[in-house]
């Protein structure tokens, strides 16, 4: 059997001592920054949690909250692997997909975001893909790309 992440091993801690006690065991963990800094009973809207925040059910599933900010909350909930330790990349919660067409993708989202800052001087405050891309790229409507916020045309 596979070793658990830190945020899978506390959780079966939890899950054992109050068992072990006859307590109700709460549905869901959150970690952020691998402390435990809340449990409810469902996982609930990713807007209530941080960006990065790891979410812990007690049967060992975990989700990670992507896309949005700190203060406006994440834009969704993306599941993740047990197994792995999922840390913030560059501010990012995710890794975004490294298949060809992505890559070819964030190249081209990347000579944008250059050529703008050439000649406006800042960066845009958002950028608006096709579903499709945003998919292919891997990332949710609302997540943060370079300090751009990704979003899709409806």
């Amino acid at each position: 059997m596979k070793r658990l992440n830190r945020a899978g091993e506390s959780v079966r801690t939890f899950v054992d001592l109050r068992q072990k006690g006859g307590c109700a065991v709460p549905g869901v963990w959150f970690f952020s920054g691998g402390k435990l800094v809340a449990s409810a009973d469902r996982l609930g809207p990713a807007r209530m949690v941080a960006p990065g925040t790891i979410a812990v059910s007690a049967s060992g599933r975990q989700w990670m909250a992507v896309g949005g900010d700190r203060l406006n909350g994440a834009a969704g909930w993306s599941f993740v692997s047990p197994y792995i330790e999922h840390e913030p990349v560059k501010g990012d919660a995710v890794y975004f997909n490294d298949n060809s067409k992505s890559l070819k993708i964030r190249s081209k989202l990347d000579a944008y975001l250059d050529y703008y800052q050439e000649c406006k001087g800042v960066l845009p405050p958002t950028v608006v893909l096709r579903r499709e891309q945003l998919s292919t790229v891997g990332a949710l409507p609302g997540q943060i790309y370079k300090g751009v916020r990704l979003e899709v045309f409806v």
